[in-house]
């Protein structure tokens, strides 16, 4: 039995999942690393760190499949020389607690070839180096000889300053701070799983993988521990460590719970399986109905949504009071704007009054405004419409903190009510979906068939022209022979007259036939030609030899008669 879930496949009894990790950290002085050790390590090669004179030599490394530099449009002519690379990286930093690089190490998928693993490495140290400008040095590595021989990955070891044609510049700050350092390995961590993701898919394997938890997946699976590399070698030498144990003790677990998967998945396995013979005995049936009934049976499967939506709607409390909420809202929209219309109305109509009140004063009552706009007397009729006209401005900038508010709760009202609405259509999608699949399933068996139809009536269509076509091509050969034949007939008929015509001499022989003799001088190739054409029809050799003897006749009888001067022609 095999089961697919997720991404992940069981076979054998035994779990395997594609294999996903990516850790990002810091290569820093304070730990008493450097940056030109680090990459000595990583390409298996022999450097000397000029800060210190310190030679890192790993030439006797084994395990290093291969190593390259990428580095940014630009820079790629001082960063392509490792040793000059990484003690530039160096000889920027002053503090003694310096970072000097960073590095990532990736998990590569055993299920890619080497060139698709390197090719996949290279992808993603490319991204890192568009994203923060920096320098990338990669190396791939084999698995431990003693350890899982799945376990191919690569280290990516960065510079900590984005580089240039001049050489190395700012620090990449947004990996060394808090606030954003989570996010951008975050961001690196998903752009991994979805270059693993592709790269799996280009080489057809059915695995994916997930840079989320377990438990952001919603997963019950617990995560193992990395062991690193201390804890690695004394497990190698068989020298059991905690972390070691928590490993082991989580897939004791994970054994427990693949018994329970696999139950789980037999189960479903034999309810996909009776589900699918039942869509196949009901295709069957569909199948065998005539056309015109298939119709009618596909229109009364489809579900109609509107009806149960309109049901489920009016049988929901929440529903009715989110409408009856956003139809007040919307109410209290309206009033708030006709109250500020009104209010904006009184107050240019008051406006134009004190306006028309100004503009008709004669000189004594321009001369009391005068005096007025210089504050040594007051008019009561016209304070008394500047108040109302004060009062009026004071009531709209009610009405229009009115009317924000009531659009704001509008607003509200409106997305609780879509929402509410939503969820209802979402379940009616939900109880309708076996019968949409239904109706889909028996749409299809129709269209199928009326494609099915349609194909058969145009291949007898078809079949139809093609043989008025060949009955057309057989009679106007038939008729060409005929005509062929025809000619033939007369040809032969006209060298037979010829060749009568050319005798010496022809005489009945008294019992139905005629004798004849050739005029002299032929050769004898001429004269069996001629004899072969005489004999080759008899029948008709003997009618054109009577034909030729009669004209003969006729001929010498009218030359008798001219002689005895009976020529009666003109």
């Amino acid at each position: 039995m095999r089961a697919v879930l997720a991404g992940q496949t069981t076979e054998g009894g035994r779990w395997h999942v594609a294999s996903y990790h990516l850790s990002a950290k810091a290569v820093s002085r304070s730990t008493g690393r450097s940056a030109v050790g680090a990459a000595a390590y990583r390409s298996g090669e022999r450097l000397t760190n000029e800060r210190d004179g310190v030679t890192h030599d790993y030439t006797r490394k084994r395990g290093v499949l291969s190593s390259f530099i990428v580095a940014p449009a630009g820079a790629e002519a001082w960063a392509s020389d490792r040793s000059g690379l990484w003690n530039r990286a160096e000889a920027a930093e002053a503090r003694k607690d310096a970072k000097v690089a960073r590095e990532y190490e990736l998990a590569l998928p055993a299920e890619l070839s080497a060139l698709e693993r390197e090719a996949l490495a290279r992808q993603f140290a490319q991204v890192v180096v568009e994203r923060f400008g920096v320098v990338a040095d990669v190396a791939l590595h084999a698995p431990h000889r003693e350890g899982d021989q799945r376990n191919w990955h690569a280290h990516i070891l960065t510079t900590t300053r984005a580089a240039n044609e001049n050489g190395l510049g700012a620090k990449t700050r947004v990996l060394d701070s808090p606030k954003t350092s989570a996010a951008e390995i975050e961001a690196l961590r998903e752009i991994w799983a979805e270059q693993i993701n592709a790269a799996l898919e280009r080489a057809h394997v059915g695995e994916r993988v997930d840079h989320r938890s377990f438990a952001r997946r919603g997963l019950e699976q617990a995560p193992t521990v990395h062991l690193g590399p201390a804890a690695t070698a004394l497990e190698r030498r068989g020298v059991q460590t905690g972390l070691g144990d928590v490993n082991r003790a989580v897939a004791a677990t994970e054994e427990a719970r693949e018994a329970v998967r696999q139950v789980e998945a037999e189960v479903i396995d034999l309810e996909a399986e009776r589900e699918r013979r039942a869509d196949v005995a009901q295709q069957t049936h569909w199948r065998s109905l005539p056309l015109r009934e298939l119709q009618w049976e596909v229109n009364t499967l489809w579900p109609d949504r509107e009806a149960a939506l309109a049901t489920a709607r009016m049988a929901n409390p929440a529903y009715r009071e989110a409408a009856e909420a956003a139809e007040t809202a919307e109410a209290g929209v309206a009033k708030a704007r006709l109250n500020l219309l009104e209010a904006t109305e009184t107050e240019r109509s008051l406006k134009q009054k004190a306006e028309r009140y100004r503009g008709n004063q004669g000189v004594l009552g321009r001369v009391r405004f005068w005096l007025q706009d210089k504050g040594v007397l007051e008019i009561p009729e016209w304070k008394r419409l500047q108040d109302q006209i004060s009062e009026t401005q004071k009531l709209a900038e009610k009405w229009k903190d009115d009317l924000a508010t009531a659009e704001e709760l509008n607003a509200k009202a409106k997305i609780a009510f879509n929402e509410v609405d939503s969820a209802i259509a979402g379940t009616v999608d939900e109880i309708l979906a076996p019968e949409l699949r239904r109706y889909e399933a028996a749409r299809s068996v129709l269209d199928e068939r009326i494609e099915e139809d349609r194909r058969r009536a145009a291949e007898a269509e078809a079949e139809r022209r093609a043989e008025e076509i060949r009955q057309r091509v057989d009679a106007e050969i038939e008729r060409e022979l005929r005509e062929a034949a025809e000619q033939r007939r007369r040809a032969e008929t006209a060298e037979l007259r010829q060749v009568v015509h050319d005798l010496d001499t022809i005489t009945p022989n008294g019992r139905g036939g005629y004798r004849f003799a050739f005029v002299r001088g032929l050769d004898q190739q001429e004269k069996e030609r001629r004899e072969a054409i005489l004999y080759a029809d008899k029948e008709k050799t003997k009618e054109v030899l009577k034909e030729e003897l009669q004209e003969r006749q006729l001929q010498a009888k009218r030359e008798q008669d001219r002689d005895l001067g009976y020529d009666m022609e003109p």
